[in-house]
Formats: structure tokens, sequence, C-alpha cells
């Protein structure tokens, strides 16, 4: 009977080094790319759309997320702008999620551009000196306990065709992944460990 108490805290234990591991697995994650944002008008292609260049990095142990706004050739302003067919000039992007969420935004660590603005739950701000067309904003970063999921960004200057948006037409880009602990499916276990070890403790007592 000691050897099955043995064996039930060892697959319980076995458990637990299993459940950390894929966590660890998990947490190795990079991501990077580049997405597409749609213009006010709903366009997601073109030679006005501009593109955002984007990587999460764990090699300093926390999450950190970088970004960099392209301005494409093309980009205009609409007809009825103040200046029609002039140069747009690129000079904010944000990223949408709630900051104030334990982990998600390690405070101090966001950088770039002019100026940075922690927006709480409606996620960070960059300010930066305008970008003129075939040119990329600067690097654009901040730090997070939390791994990658995708989300919502936007850039904008003061004239048509901005916003930029990947929602809803344009295309997500990496924000930190809020995550809750299942708390349920922890309780479970533990208390299914604890209800078996004192069944096989008086089992062996009878023996």
């Amino acid at each position: 009977m000691k050897s099955n108490i043995k064996n039930l805290i060892m697959l319980a234990s076995g458990a637990f080094l299993l459940c950390g591991l894929c966590q660890s697995v998990q947490a190795q994650i990079v991501a990077s790319g580049t997405a597409t944002l749609a213009d006010v008008l709903g366009a997601n292609s073109g030679a006005e759309a501009l593109t955002v260049t984007y990587a999460v990095d764990l090699s300093s142990g926390v999450y950190t997320y970088t970004y960099s706004v392209f301005n494409p050739a093309g980009d205009v302003q609409l007809p009825g702008s103040a200046s029609p067919g002039s140069p747009e000039v690129v000079d904010s992007f944000s990223v949408a999620f709630d900051t104030l969420v334990p982990g998600a935004f390690i405070g101090g660590s966001q950088s770039g551009g002019t100026s940075q603005q922690n927006n709480g739950v409606a996620g960070l701000f960059w300010s930066f000196t305008g970008v003129n067309p075939s040119n990329s904003s600067p690097t654009l970063s901040f730090e997070s306990d939390d791994p990658p999921t995708m989300g919502n960004a936007n850039a904008s200057d003061a004239n048509p065709p901005s916003p930029w948006a990947s929602n809803p037409n344009g295309q997500q880009v990496p924000i930190p992944a809020i995550s809750v602990p299942d708390s349920a499916s922890t309780a479970t276990l533990l208390t299914g460990v604890l209800m078996l070890v004192p069944f096989g403790s008086a089992r062996l007592r009878r023996h």
C-alpha cells in the first residue's frame, strides 16, 4: 500500500510538472510579421495602405512587443482635403488591450517616438515626428509578462484617409493575451489528490 500512495503522489506531481512544462513551451512562442491596416473608408490594400512590422521577443525574460509603422509611397490626401494630392504624414500609433490587468503591461517599459501614453483599458498610445511616404516610424515598444495574442491597432494623422485601423477591415497585430488562471481545473485536481491520499492511508492502517 505504501507503493500505491507513492504512485499517487508521483502521478499528481507529474501532472503539475507536465502543466508547468506546457506553460514553459507556450512561453517560448515568439511572433514576427507584418500587418496591413485599413483606412477610414475600409480599404485594406492599394497604394495608400499602411503596414505595421511587429515582433515579440522573450530573450530578456519578459515579452518585449515592438512595432514600426510604414507609410507607403502612394499615401496622399484625398480630394476635399486641405491639400488634395499632397503626401500624407503618419504621426501616431496605438494598440488596444487593458493595461490595468496585472502583468499585462510592465509600468515604465513603454518607449519610442516623441511621447508615450498609457490609456488604461484603452491600451497604449505613441506619437512621433510625422513620417513621410516611403518611410517608417521609430521602433515603438513595451514589455509584458503575458504571451501574445492578436488584437487591434490604429495609426493616424490629421487628414483623410486617416485613421487606419486593424478593426474591422485591416489585419491585427500581437498584443498581450490577458489570461485568467483556470482555478476550477486546479481545484478539481487538488481535491482529487487530497481525497486519494487519505483513502490510501486508511487502507494501509487496516492492514
